[in-house]
């Protein structure tokens, strides 16, 4: 019933088809066939139960006030190169693309997958942009502003009134302290090979939800 009350605006979330988009340093991570988010886990096991010899049942329960990493993990398209030079999926991180008013979700020319200049040492080219391994990833990472690795989950809620008229605004989710940690360059091509993908792990200290820090912060902060 949901489907055609137009009163209602509360849907059930999907998730690809242009509703969630990750961008990295700000940019849209262009041909990233799967995003896997697995969320920062408690530290020291995450529970303790305190239960006395003589108690049949745990008289308390105790959790930490800790968690650890977070975790991203990209699979994404390899495409060809040019001119000699190999395009690697790291080449297209921070990237600009299109639009600077628009970055996605635009049908503007220079939005078109085929004007993508993403071969490495390209000049809109992201950090990573000619980065050899992942020797050399680790060294620009190091180098670099922490706001360019920063990644940011935008969710985009369908209204009523489609997409375009969609009175709900966008949301965010947005990762900090973003390392790469491993890439998974290699590959197995057989004569029936069609796309070939490539993965990379990102690593991840915390999470804000459309800016607001958790309150962990406020009470680590808190003078004694």
């Amino acid at each position: 019933m949901a489907g055609t009350d137009t009163n209602f605006t509360s849907r059930v979330r999907v998730g690809g088809s242009g509703f969630t988009i990750f961008t990295f340093g700000s940019q849209p991570i262009a041909f990233c066939q799967q995003a896997s988010y697995t969320s920062p886990q408690p530290v020291g096991g995450g529970m303790s139960a305190i239960q006395p010899l003589d108690e049949p049942y745990p008289i308390e329960i105790i959790t930490p006030a800790a968690a650890g990493p977070g975790q991203l993990v990209l699979n994404m398209f390899e495409l060809f190169g040019s001119g000699g030079v190999a395009s690697k999926v790291w080449d297209r991180l921070g990237l600009s693309l299109g639009s600077k008013n628009s970055p996605f979700g635009s049908e503007s020319p220079e939005n078109q997958s085929t004007n993508f200049r993403l071969t490495g040492g390209a000049a809109n080219g992201g950090i990573f942009a000619g980065a050899v391994d992942i020797v050399d990833i680790f060294i620009r990472q190091a180098q670099a502003d922490p706001e360019k690795l920063k990644i940011v989950k935008v969710i985009r809620p369908l209204g009523a009134s489609g997409p375009a008229g969609s009175p709900i605004q966008p949301y965010t989710e947005e990762y900090h302290g973003c390392v790469i940690t491993q890439v998974q360059d290699g590959e197995q091509i057989a004569i029936g090979t069609m796309e070939v993908l490539k993965q990379i792990t990102i690593n991840f200290r915390y999470v804000t939800r459309n800016g607001q820090p958790s309150l962990a912060f406020k009470v680590r902060d808190n003078s004694l």
